[in-house]
């Protein structure tokens, strides 16, 4: 667009661009940092310095003397906002160094001095009105109407300045785009000046603020530590993948941060991270930290050299160690680390999450701060996301009569009757031909939510065999161990019912057994469900009775039939007659309350003669019976007489 000779279309464009970034940064909730109110104020001083430098293009032509009045005004506020848009820009770069920010005197004074000297120079061109003359009747801005960009130059000479002294504390991202934008800002502004005629001065502010914007508060960058999110993690991770270039991951967690609100630990520990990142950068620049959530940083290092990366990784764990040694308040946050040195192997980001995760459960990082991972860990790790993909596939498919699944029971011994009358059902799990142990898979089921599925089918197959034997063999049930979790759907109790049904068995053939960790928060779902399987007549196991928190009040108000002591305690009582008596005593209150006492685990005569001591009434345990296939448990049960069968 032409306007009283001067091309303004530069100033259009970045006037919408200017007022759409604006309106972004209201709407979309940026990160409020200390220095955010720097680029916002910035952004509305850009806004309102572009309508007047038009303004100023458009009152040129001055007919009236009210025009005159005007133009003289919007040509004022046209400096006046010019300056707050140097003295803005000024400020943020600075203050991305965290030392100058504990130190705001130099920055005040700096820009009060820079400040008076622009109004004394703009001043004294805008006083003297030698910014405009007459020629043949008409008024045109002269060559001082661009006074403002020779202060403009001043000013990049005076951010140049800040940036070579406070290099070591700006981030690293950031001196790239600076080193990109400061030779880019001279030659727009010395090409506006030798070219009054096309306008574009706006291009040269507008684009830093949306710049800063970008970087620091739309979540791309962290101001704090300097550091990229996560998807630029993912995509320098996969960028080198892609390229067959070897390269060393490095994560660091802070649990503490994990699970504490706290806002103000948050930054005391950005602050404290950023110095050592900085330090880790300055070894190795080949080095590139991203925050992958408050309380998570990953470092990828792709140096060539094994022994730098080696040197790296130890200088950052002694800064780190010598960091929390050194935490000069109360509420330290402490870290774990990981290592992984052949990261280039790991397939995708994807992998390299879950493998990140699976590396922070290391046993090694419950006693020391710092895990190295080896080839081993991540054989055990592909292990392991084989049977979570079997796990799953499981769940999908959703087949009652999964071949996957297989039933292993394990009778019980009544010592009443010197006979075996009930079974516990035992889970395994085949996959692709190796058979995984439950307390392999049931963590894995738990954590990718199949748990259910998997206790839907060994239920099936539980109910296929006991119709299979209930007419010809003597034996009361067979219980299946059902998770805590399960028992927060209220309509459990309807699903395993009518799996029960359908198999043509009496549910009193069925008993359920749950752990005692549950809470509070739980009991309400936990009880409804009790009570609906006890009215369709089954009875229940409280398994491992003694390994956590026994709330008895708590026991004693559900209907619970059996209570399962858990081998540990037979173990140590061994050896301790207080606890001896202890349990010899529980066990009497659990009978007197009419309840069934069983004790697991019993694997050789003294623990059975001790077990029968104590008082309880069923063992389950090798010394009497291993888990076998469910299809060979009739071989416990007694044969039914030909005229019952």
């Amino acid at each position: 667009m032409i306007l009283n000779g001067f091309n303004i279309a530069a100033e259009e464009v970045m006037f919408l661009i200017a007022i759409s970034i604006l309106y972004l940064t209201v709407v979309s909730r940026p990160r409020q940092t200390a220095v955010f109110s720097v680029v916002f104020y910035g952004q509305i001083i850009s806004v309102v310095n572009i309508l007047l430098h038009v303004g100023c293009i458009y009152f040129i032509n001055i007919s009236t003397s009210i025009q005159g009045v005007i133009f003289r005004i919007i040509v004022m506020f046209y400096y006046v906002t010019y300056l707050g848009i140097l003295t803005h820009l000024f400020s943020y770069i600075h203050l991305l160094s965290l030392k100058q920010r504990e130190n705001m005197d130099i920055l005040n004074i700096t820009n009060i001095i820079f400040a008076s000297v622009y109004a004394v120079v703009v001043g004294a061109v805008y006083l003297s009105d030698s910014y405009v003359e007459i020629v043949d009747a008409e008024y045109r801005f002269t060559s001082l109407f661009n006074v403002n960009i020779y202060m403009a130059l001043i000013e990049i000479a005076l951010v140049t300045s800040s940036i070579i002294i406070n290099r070591r504390g700006i981030p690293k991202i950031f001196m790239k785009y600076i080193g990109l934008f400061v030779p880019l800002e001279i030659v727009l502004l010395i090409v506006q000046v030798f070219n009054p005629r096309y306008v574009f001065l706006s291009v040269t502010y507008v684009l830093p603020f949306i710049l800063c914007y970008i970087i620091f508060h739309s979540i791309l960058f962290d101001e704090v530590t300097g550091c990229q999110n996560k998807m630029a993690f993912q995509s320098h991770f996969q960028t080198l993948r892609n390229k067959n270039k070897s390269f060393k991951v490095i994560c660091i967690k802070f649990p503490r941060l994990e699970i504490v609100d706290n806002i103000e630990l948050m930054d005391i520990v950005k602050r404290r991270l950023s110095t050592e990142i900085r330090s880790m950068e300055e070894r190795n620049n080949k080095s590139y930290a991203y925050q992958i959530n408050d309380y998570t940083i990953a470092i990828i290092l792709e140096h060539k050299s094994d022994a730098l990366n080696r040197q790296t990784t130890t200088f950052l764990k002694r800064r780190l160690d010598e960091a929390m040694m050194n935490w000069e308040f109360s509420n330290r946050p402490e870290y774990n680390m990981i290592v992984i040195d052949d990261a280039d192997s790991i397939k995708n980001v994807d992998a390299l999450d879950t493998y990140i995760g699976f590396l922070f459960e290391h046993e090694t990082l419950k006693k020391s701060n710092c895990y190295e991972a080896t080839a081993q860990d991540y054989a055990r790790y592909k292990d392991r996301r084989h049977i979570e993909k079997c796990i799953v596939d499981i769940r999908n498919q959703d087949d009652l009569n999964d071949p996957r699944v297989i039933v292993f029971v394990q009778p019980i011994y009544d010592v009443a009757n010197n006979d075996y009358r009930n079974a516990e059902a035992l889970m395994r799990l085949d996959v692709d031909g190796t058979i995984v142990q439950p307390d392999v898979f049931i963590p894995l089921a738990e954590k990718v939510g199949c748990v259910h599925t998997l206790t839907r089918i060994i239920l099936n197959k539980v109910c296929k065999k006991i119709y299979e034997i209930q007419d010809y063999y003597n034996f009361e049930a067979v219980s299946v161990n059902v998770s805590l979790s399960e028992f927060m759907d209220y309509d459990l109790h309807d699903e395993l019912i009518e799996i029960i049904q359908m198999n043509g068995i009496s549910c009193n053939k069925i008993r359920l057994e749950m752990t005692e960790t549950m809470t509070n928060d739980e009991i309400e779902a936990i009880a409804h469900n009790m009570q609906e399987f006890n009215a369709a007549g089954i009875h229940f196991y409280l398994d491992d009775f003694g390994t956590g928190y026994s709330n008895l009040e708590r026991i004693v108000s559900l209907p619970f039939k059996t209570i399962k002591f858990d081998k540990t305690l037979l173990y140590k009582s061994e050896d301790d007659p207080i606890l001896m008596q202890l349990i010899k005593n529980m066990v009497e209150v659990f009978k007197n309350h009419g309840m069934v006492v069983l004790v697991e685990g019993v694997e050789n005569q003294k623990q059975e003669e001790l077990s029968i001591k104590l008082g309880f009434e069923y063992i389950q345990g090798y010394r009497f019976a291993k888990p076998i296939p469910v299809g060979n448990v009739e071989s416990y049960f007694e044969k039914k007489s030909k005229k019952f069968a």
